[in-house]
């Protein structure tokens, strides 16, 4: 069986990572190559990460997006629909590709000409939720185009599926993750410190909510300063220092996200704070952790970062009402997104209950454990691709 990946480029994010876990899983079941978005600076570092894939091809592909970072313009969107994918065409017949796995949403405008000039069978992989609620063109367009022409869609939880007409074709398979990566940092976890670190991992986009992590650093630090408790924050991905673009951004362009970050924090007076730079070793970064936070501004309460912190059996804080992966006062703690008061409160109250944390954690990775082992994933896939090669 030959499967070919269309992916959104090769990012430092739960999309790619994904995808590589995916392939991973599949590689001695399946003959699989990748079309990928050009993405000159990140695929020349991330394409080495896909050794399982036996060719990896560039293109410029024009997207439709609708999601939490943002939504195509109507000059885009009106681009997108007019392109038609030649050379991905000529590329799935030449290789007699048997399904097209398209590893995102933005990929609405390809779905059509894909089935009308080849044979290959379509799997479409929902990794966004829609940022408004379903009911403009542009979503109206990725819901009608998927529904129409995808033979099998798959959503990472019930949230990507929403806005869609229920269908025989739909079906929630969690992200996949390699537990023997993150098993071995359990055990040399050292639980003696009296130390507490809270920390969160994501890239510096205005919807992570690192403004409200930090505005809660402030209220904790206020509450406990009476008190001998050693607290440690830390957020890992921070952009390289050495960089003169990000130097210039932190420095001198007050609209940018680095610049609004540098001066909240320095008008807060924050010293218990580590800005971990960004590294591709981030489970040894979440290993550290005592407590997970995702103050996520968009609600959404997964992510890959949520899937690592569950495996390495960190108690979580997420914003968003989806109990999908956390489930409120059993794998964590669920909050409303935006709200500094609420993070600060429920981070105390794990900060106070060493035991409540233990618990979390524990139900943490029994749940993950059962949603994305690498093997069950695998049967899943293989299964979709199966059901729709025989019908």
């Amino acid at each position: 069986m030959k499967i070919l990946f269309i992916q959104q480029g090769f990012g430092y994010g739960g999309a790619t990572k994904s995808l590589i876990e995916t392939q991973k899983a599949l590689k001695d079941s399946v003959d699989i190559y990748t079309i990928t978005k050009k993405n000159k600076r990140l695929n020349k570092i991330l394409s080495n990460e896909f050794i399982n894939s036996k060719d990896i091809i560039e293109l410029e592909i024009p997207g439709i997006y609708s999601y939490s970072e943002g939504i195509s313009t109507i000059q885009e969107f009106n681009r997108a629909k007019e392109y038609f994918p030649k050379e991905i065409i000529s590329y799935i017949n030449e290789y007699n590709i048997d399904v097209v796995h398209i590893n995102s949403s933005v990929f609405s405008n390809l779905l059509r000409s894909i089935k009308e000039n080849t044979k290959s069978k379509i799997v479409v992989h929902l990794r966004e939720v829609f940022k408004f609620n379903g009911t403009n063109e542009v979503e109206k367009f990725i819901v009608e185009n998927t529904s129409k022409y995808a033979d099998a869609i798959i959503a990472i939880s019930p949230n990507e599926v929403a806005y869609f007409p229920k269908s025989e074709k739909i079906q929630v398979i969690a992200n996949p993750h390699d537990f023997s990566l993150t098993d071995k940092y359990l055990d040399n976890k050292n639980n003696s410190t009296n130390k507490v670190i809270i920390g969160m991992c994501a890239n510096f986009n205005p919807i992570k909510g690192h403004l409200i992590f930090i505005e809660a650093i402030e209220q904790i630090n206020k509450y406990f300063s009476a008190d001998n408790i050693n607290l440690e924050f830390r957020i890992i991905g921070y952009p390289k220092k050495n960089s003169l673009i990000n130097f210039i951004k932190r420095n001198f362009i007050e609209n940018s996200y680095l610049y609004q970050f540098h001066k909240s924090l320095k008008s807060k007076k924050i010293d218990n704070l580590n800005l971990v730079p960004f590294t591709l070793d981030v489970y040894h970064e979440l290993s550290q952790l005592d407590i997970y936070v995702r103050p996520d501004i968009s609600g959404n309460p997964w992510g890959r970062d949520i899937i690592e912190a569950m495996a390495l059996k960190l108690p979580l804080i997420a914003t968003g009402k989806s109990d999908f992966f956390i489930k409120n006062y059993v794998t964590g703690l669920l909050v409303k997104p935006n709200d500094s008061k609420i993070i600060t409160a429920k981070i105390i109250e794990l900060i106070e209950n060493k035991e409540l944390r233990k618990q979390f954690g524990e139900n943490a990775y029994s749940n993950i454990k059962e949603l994305c082992e690498i093997d069950n994933y695998k049967v899943s896939i293989l299964n979709t691709y199966n059901n729709i090669l025989s019908n």
